[in-house]
């Protein structure tokens, strides 16, 4: 009786017999849990890791909501706290050395959070336009300058006074650091951030000579290593981007 099989016979076992005899002959127990870690540092860098992933998922959830005009308060400080809590872990070397860029992160873990990319390299909310829910189910976008009479800032046009003289603050602040020797990013994406958030505030996110500048730099601010610092032919560049800055910002007053 002829006993050969209607098909070639063949010593490849199939991937999932193969996986399912591996499961079957494995010494470790399936009830026992298994442990990414084998010791307290390891432990610290898989949670710091995770805690990353989760700001990153939080961050981009907000983003979208902001934008669909779902979340109606507490946006910004929601924002800078996931900003500043992503920025804590990275300063921990052994952290960023496995977290590499936020670009080789994402691509690792096939993360698509477009939003939250966006938020942290800049490192700051956005600010405008501001959403108020007013109470009755609807929201209104209205900018965060104070226009109520009597607020002039002196240049004729209906600009906050404390508002414009928060954002000169900001500015002279920015450029006596630089002349301070302030290199790192730890010592002058803080300051740049408020000095762009103070802007916003006088002219409702528009825009004037010089501007772009600002935020381009406070980009690249954003993201220097721990270790890393902005050289001295870039620091007067950025002390001549910041006054022309700073003159453009005034002629728009003016305007």
């Amino acid at each position: 009786m002829n006993n050969q099989s209607p098909y070639a016979p063949t010593n490849i076992h199939s991937e999932r017999s193969v996986s399912l005899g591996l499961v079957r002959n494995s010494s470790i127990s399936l009830d026992v849990p298994f442990k990414l870690y084998e010791n307290s540092k390891e432990q610290h860098l898989y949670e710091a890791l995770s805690e990353l992933y989760s700001i990153i998922v939080t961050l981009n959830s907000l983003e979208r909501a902001f934008i669909k005009d779902t979340l109606y308060d507490n946006y910004e400080a929601r924002v800078n706290r996931l900003i500043s809590q992503y920025n804590a872990i990275l300063k921990q070397e052994e952290v960023l050395s496995l977290f590499g860029s936020l670009e080789q992160f994402t691509t690792t873990y096939q993360l698509d959070a477009p939003y939250a990319k966006n938020r942290l390299e800049v490192g700051l909310p956005l600010q405008e336009p501001q959403l108020t829910y007013n109470g009755t189910g609807n929201v209104s976008i209205t900018g965060t300058a104070d226009l109520g009479a009597g607020a002039g800032a002196g240049t004729g046009s209906n600009y906050s006074s404390r508002a414009v003289a928060e954002a000169t603050g900001n500015f002279i602040t920015c450029m006596d650091a630089i002349k301070l020797h302030y290199r790192t990013k730890e010592q002058l994406h803080p300051l740049f951030s408020d000095l762009i958030m103070s802007i916003n505030k006088v002219l409702n996110n528009g825009e004037f000579e010089g501007k772009a500048k600002i935020v381009e730099w406070l980009i690249k601010l954003n993201g220097l290593g721990i270790d890393e610092s902005i050289s001295e032919q870039e620091s007067k560049t950025l002390l001549f981007d910041l006054d022309n800055s700073y003159k453009g910002f005034y002629s728009k007053l003016d305007s």
